[in-house]
């Protein structure tokens, strides 16, 4: 076999093991997503949620959160009988493969600190934290965030089904309420009441949150720059008209 001939086999060869990995590595949707869809309904709802939240764009899945055995294979799930769907159904949801269903309390905080160990340790350390875990009303992690639509709760919005008055929430670290927090709430208040009361114009703008997501981050910076290009842009066809 001449050089030229041997170059031009090898290269085939790298392009099947390439297609084959590729191929490999595109699987289809898990159990959960096939049984869930399937089912409709209420059943389908998280999975309609999930698929459009940031969970799902970092790769976080079914099984990930609520254990179980989500590589089962259901087949054409249609054409299963009761007998066959069931067993597919027990399979994935084995409590042997860690399936824990519906995560609260201490399990709950356990399976998010996996991904968001500081917030976690932050939030149940706090007052709101720590009624919940003792089962005295405070609100658990999905409580603010959502179970499967994942979001960056909108403080003070995000807190007015549990408090009448949310004045001063956006200015406080909902995360970690201590005595300390609460001290400084009823100082914050009395500050904005005092202004009130002289006339002070609000705020033109609230004030940056702590805590963004990389994805929101990366939005406020995109937003800048196409700021900055349209005003480049404006400049730019100002001094031409000058010419």
């Amino acid at each position: 076999m001449s050089k030229r001939s041997r170059v031009f086999a090898l290269c085939w060869a790298l392009m099947f093991l390439l297609g084959g990995t590729g191929a490999r590595a595109e699987q289809g949707p898990g159990a959960c997503v096939t049984c869930h869809g399937f089912l409709g309904g209420q059943l389908a709802r998280p999975i309609a949620e999930w698929d459009a939240s940031v969970h799902r764009q970092v790769g976080t899945t079914c099984d990930s959160c609520h254990g179980g055995n989500a590589a089962v294979d259901v087949g054409n799930i249609k054409n299963l009988s009761p007998q066959e769907f069931e067993d597919r159904r027990s399979r994935a949801m084995s409590k042997s493969h860690g399936f824990i269903g519906k995560p609260s309390g201490k399990a709950m905080f356990a399976m998010c600190a996996r991904c968001h160990g500081n917030s976690v340790d932050r939030y149940a350390s706090s007052i709101m934290g720590m009624a919940y875990l003792d089962g005295k009303g405070g609100p658990s992690c999905v409580a603010c965030h959502n179970a499967h639509n994942n979001i960056m709760p909108a403080v003070p919005k995000s807190c007015e089904p549990c408090h009448k008055d949310t004045t001063g929430f956006n200015r406080i670290d909902p995360m970690n309420v201590s005595e300390a927090t609460i001290n400084e709430l009823s100082t914050i208040r009395i500050g904005l009441a005092e202004e009130k009361a002289k006339g002070a114009k609000p705020r033109l703008a609230p004030e940056f949150p702590e805590e963004l997501d990389s994805y929101q981050i990366g939005l406020l910076a995109f937003a800048g720059v196409f700021v900055m290009f349209v005003i480049g842009l404006l400049v730019y066809v100002v001094l031409e008209k000058r010419r």
